[in-house]
């Protein structure tokens, strides 16, 4: 479309689904635009402001397994622990309607991004609340293990 995109009009689902109305919330909506941010930043993806002292934490699940580059083919992983993949930072100052407890000013999430026998989906997230000025006092982690090919 010439001149950018055009923004469909926001619908109140409410009145589209009346039976859903009671199971209303509020949310945060996270509009993700390309970057490269820094570990001081909230992103989706990305290196997180991890602290030194904490070692990076890795899915020991045995059995890991994915479709790869083909979704016909299952491929095994060698069974073993795999980095937890960084998937979501998001910081207190960035998002005002998302309660974040006592004393906490960063949320983290991490997840394995593979398969596992018995696990009902494709990913095992992990949480981590913090507060960035003690992670920022301690130190922050040299290295992150990258994913892996097949990862």
């Amino acid at each position: 479309m010439p001149g950018g995109t055009h923004e469909l009009p926001a619908k109140d689902l409410r009145t589209l689904i009346p039976e859903y109305a009671g199971l209303a919330r509020e949310t945060t909506l996270l509009n993700p635009e390309p970057g490269d941010p820094g570990v001081r930043e909230s992103s989706l993806g990305g290196e997180l402001l991890w602290p030194a002292d904490e070692p990076w934490p890795y899915c020991a699940q045995e059995d890991h397994w994915t479709f790869g580059s083909d979704w016909r083919n299952r491929t095994e992983i060698v069974p073993g622990a795999v980095p937890m993949v960084p998937i979501l930072q998001l910081f207190a100052r960035d998002v005002p309607g998302l309660e974040f407890p006592k004393g906490k000013d960063l949320l983290q999430l991490v997840w394995c991004a593979l398969i596992h026998e018995q696990d009902p989906g494709p990913v095992m997230p992990q949480l981590y609340w913090r507060n960035e000025a003690e992670v920022v006092a301690g130190g922050l982690l040299s290295e992150i293990p990258g994913v892996s090919e097949g990862e």
